[in-house]
């Protein structure tokens, strides 16, 4: 007899979403039978519950399931007592007479369908040997658990889980634990998996597939990366990533980690860059595989970030789990920061907190939006909670923890974690009960700084004026900075530790500052002169800095020298804000980016090739784009031919990746005639034998040519990314098809994204990249309208949602209110997209702002200021 499905329940929730916390389980024992041919699933779970009072029904979690059975120890429940509720994803078992307060069982048997939307327990497809392979994976943050098993889907309610699994004898089967035991029966294999240790529903892992895998170990810790056998000559990078990882964060933490195995599991198709789940960590096959010839500097970078963000999740999320997504951030910023600080350590060559440094500004630039939002925000509904996991949880949250571990010093910020760790492990916290351990250990008022970097939206710009005439003593005014103009009246005021940079007779000295005011004055220890200042030393504060016009002057190219590369890029980026928002002349910003034309640093390069190309693409209007190429050529085609195409034996990184800068800025904004006829060749040859070009240029040169080819260059791009054997490969193929100029074969791209050519997990790039190409993102808009049901399906919510961040880019007034008038009906709408919506609406107003405030002042310093040959 089917269960019965209605609209609403009324069980005793604290939301509409929630569950009671009167009944709280304790194990699971669930046996799950997966036959991923078929595409369906079907368990029965046995949950041991304890409840407070009596109860006369029990509700769970359950999406998408069909209840066979179910019953209370030995006494069965008629299935005409059990609801289903679609809206709330709940399952109300109406007992047959009240269950006392106490311990009891719930047994329920079940089934369901392996989706194709990359949650839940879901279906996932993989080429072999000329067919098609079905496996099955899972992915249940935040709140999916519910689609594989009726369950207290809520991250409070941890218990144990010992879980069987009956699937394929072909395929390898995976989950959190160890198997204890396997059996093979016909063409079917039973795998019985240790017990976990208390965790959360949405840390469980199931994986059927053909996998292998390399071994390694840590301690007592066996390590394991899987992946198709196919590609399991990409998995030793990762193996050491992670070997590096466990190691230092073993450490770190004075507490190893606690279960016997660590498998890091590469899955096919996957929504997300990975997902920490305990003892079986999964990822998508671009943020763990890495080829040792075909990959570059970037993709390896990439991977032991992602790998380590990763690990450290299995103490902060897993050992210690937030008790509500409201505090979501204590699991993620603290795995951004700390995984930096854990690669950094590892390789520290390759300057990871410049790479940190990169994702803090697109923080930056969301949190000055007038639509943006605490770091720490109520939330009740899976669609809020979904729209938290954004760059002001992992961005802007991990930038508050560097700046507090600044001000607090090393040694105490990880005295204060060890004892958070030690103290709540297996538990659910809150944010307060992290402060409070920091504040044992500092004695700083750490709450209090800390509520006001989570609890109030946006971040000050620090306006520094001089009052003395050499330079001591020095008047501190913080605001609220805003994307544009002033925002609203209301001005915050935030606990603002700062670091103070200034030049004195001595050298570079730094001071340590607390601005607790609105104004404040201050003077800076020493005595004589100081010849400049800079207020953020080391862009450790998550704000902006304005300075004053005579202290602005005073950092000459000698006075940017004395900074650092991240400082250095940190004015820029300041000045470039303040550009934006119509503070400042984009003058200033021109004329800093000329004091920096020599500096052979690689984020500062990074920097000056990505705001000409954005000049290039956004603003210079037809006149000016022969005065910018020229400014281009002259900053950099010097540069160019000391680097030449080829690496020297020995050469690394970080040089590599300055020489793929430069030749993007060559190609893009100089369009160097020399340079562009050697791309056809290069792109050739690069197509027929991966290995003829460092990878480091593979993606720079797929993008020039594409922006210079036509039909025939697209089909063997086209062609190319069918048979792809790498990640990175596949991932430049998709963006550089993308960067055609025709109309015509945008059209065609987009077509081809929501056929079978390309992954689900991948076709909201090409999307969202065409949205940003200035020649076609007309017609990939009138595309996207068209045919956005059947784009839902292809690619899920969580995928559309980056697709309508990206219409950010469509700066034009009739786009941006067809945009408004295309999501307010009601069968557009994405609900957990709601707040990206707005912030793209947003943006489009900003960008058309800043075309018309600044295009004439480009055009001016341009035409002004002839750009002299720097060679």
């Amino acid at each position: 007899m089917p269960t019965t499905t209605v609209e609403k329940d009324h069980t005793d929730k604290t939301s509409p979403e929630r569950l009671s916390p009167t009944v709280r389980p304790e194990s699971y024992d669930l046996r799950l039978s997966v036959d991923p041919d078929a595409g369906t699933f079907s368990g029965e779970v046995s949950i041991a519950i304890c409840l407070e009072k009596t109860a006369d029904r029990l509700a769970l979690h359950a999406a998408g399931l069909n209840i066979a059975r179910a019953g209370i120890g030995r006494e069965e429940i008629p299935l005409s007592s059990v609801h289903l509720d679609a809206t709330s994803e709940t399952a109300i078992f109406q007992l047959p007479k009240p269950l006392p307060a106490g311990p009891a069982v719930l047994n329920v048997s079940y089934s369901g369908t392996l989706n194709r939307n990359l949650r839940g327990l879901y279906l996932s497809t993989a080429k072999h040997a000329g067919k098609t392979e079905n496996y099955a994976f899972t992915q249940f943050e935040p709140a999916d658990a519910r689609r594989m098993l009726p369950c207290f889907d809520e991250p409070s309610f941890k218990s144990r889980f010992t879980l069987t699994v009956t699937a394929p004898a072909k395929y390898a089967v995976l989950s959190n634990m160890p198997a204890e035991k396997e059996e093979i029966t016909g063409g079917l294999k039973t795998v019985h998996f240790g017990q976990t240790p208390p965790m959360s529903t949405y840390l469980l892992a199931v994986a059927v597939a053909r996998l292998a895998c390399k071994k390694g170990r840590v301690g007592k810790t066996a390590v394991a990366v899987w992946t198709r056998p196919e590609d399991l000559d990409q998995a030793d990078f990762a193996l050491a990533a992670a070997k590096a990882s466990l190691a230092r964060l073993n450490a770190y933490f004075d507490l190893p980690y606690d279960l016997p195995k660590m498998d890091l599991v590469a899955v096919p198709d996957f929504a997300a860059g990975a997902m920490e789940n305990w003892g079986a960590i999964f990822f998508r096959d671009s943020a763990i595989l890495a080829h040792p010839k075909l990959s570059s500097a970037k993709a390896r970078r990439r991977v032991a970030e992602v790998v380590a963000h990763e690990i450290v999740h299995q103490w902060f999320g897993d050992l210690v789990t937030m008790e509500w997504w409201n505090d979501l951030w204590l699991n993620e910023a603290f795995a951004t920061w700390l995984a930096y600080k854990v690669v950094d350590d590892w390789k520290p060559g390759w300057r990871m907190w410049q790479s940190f440094e990169r994702g803090k500004r697109g923080a930056l630039a969301v949190d000055a939006l007038k639509n943006t939002r605490p770091i720490s925000s109520k939330v009740e509904s899976v669609a809020q909670i979904e729209a938290q996991f954004d760059m002001l949880t992992y961005e802007k949250g991990g930038a508050i923890l560097r700046m507090l571990e600044n001000f607090l010093g090393e040694k105490t910020f990880r005295a204060g974690l060890r004892r958070y760790i030690a103290k709540y492990r297996y538990k659910n916290t809150q944010a307060a009960d992290l402060w409070r351990e920091l504040e044992k250990a500092s004695g700083q008022p750490v709450s209090k700084i800390a509520a006001d970097w989570l609890t109030i939206p946006g971040y000050p710009q620090i306006e520094v004026s001089p009052l003395s005439p050499d330079n001591r003593r020095l008047r501190l005014t913080q605001r609220r900075f805003y994307a544009v103009g002033s925002g609203a009246a209301q001005n915050p005021v935030w606990n603002a530790p700062l670091v103070v940079k200034a030049m004195e007779a001595s050298g570079p000295r730094e001071h340590r500052l607390n601005l607790t005011a609105g104004q404040m004055t201050v003077s800076l220890p020493g005595r004589g002169a100081a010849k400049w200042v800079y207020p953020n030393a080391g862009q450790t504060g998550f704000l902006r800095c304005k300075l004053h016009p005579a202290l602005l002057s005073a950092l000459d190219e000698a006075a940017l020298r004395a900074l650092s590369p991240i400082e250095r890029s940190g004015l820029l980026s300041d000045l470039w804000a303040q550009a934006r928002a119509g503070q400042l002349p984009l003058s200033n910003f021109l004329d800093a980016l000329i004091l920096l034309r020599r500096d052979g640093s690689r984020m500062v390069t990074e920097d000056v090739a990505g705001y000409l190309g954005v000049l290039n693409d956004r603003l210079a209007g037809a006149e000016d784009k022969p005065r910018l190429a020229a400014m281009a050529s002259d900053i950099f085609s010097a540069r160019w031919k000391t680097l030449g195409w080829t690496p020297a034996r020995g050469e690394g990184d970080e040089k590599r990746l300055i020489r793929a800068a430069v030749l993007w800025a060559l190609g893009a904004v100089a369009k160097e005639p020399e340079l562009l006829s050697q791309l056809g060749a290069k792109v050739s040859g690069y197509l027929r034998r991966p290995t003829s070009l460092d990878p480091a240029l593979a993606g720079p040169v797929l993008n020039l040519g594409a922006r210079t080819g036509g039909r025939e260059l697209f089909e063997r791009y086209f062609s190319a990314l069918q048979s792809a054997g790498t990640p990175e490969l596949r991932d430049n193929l998709l963006r550089a098809l993308a960067e055609f100029q025709d109309p015509a074969l945008a059209r065609r791209l987009l077509e081809a994204s929501l056929g079978e050519h390309v992954r689900g997990q991948d076709a909201w790039k090409p999307i969202g990249i065409l949205l940003g190409n200035s020649e076609v993102q007309g017609a990939a808009w009138s595309f996207i309208k068209t045919h956005w049901a059947d784009i839902r399906r292809k690619i899920g919510d969580h995928a559309c949602r980056r697709v309508i961040e990206e219409l950010s880019n469509l700066w034009r007034r009739e786009w941006l209110e067809d945009v408004r008038s295309f999501f307010s009906r009601p069968e557009n709408r994405v609900d957990m997209a709601q707040r990206a919506l707005d912030q793209s609406l947003e943006w489009i107003e900003l960008g058309i702002g800043f075309k018309e405030s600044q295009s004439e002042n480009l055009s001016r310093w341009l035409a002004g200021r002839p750009v002299r040959d720097t060679r």
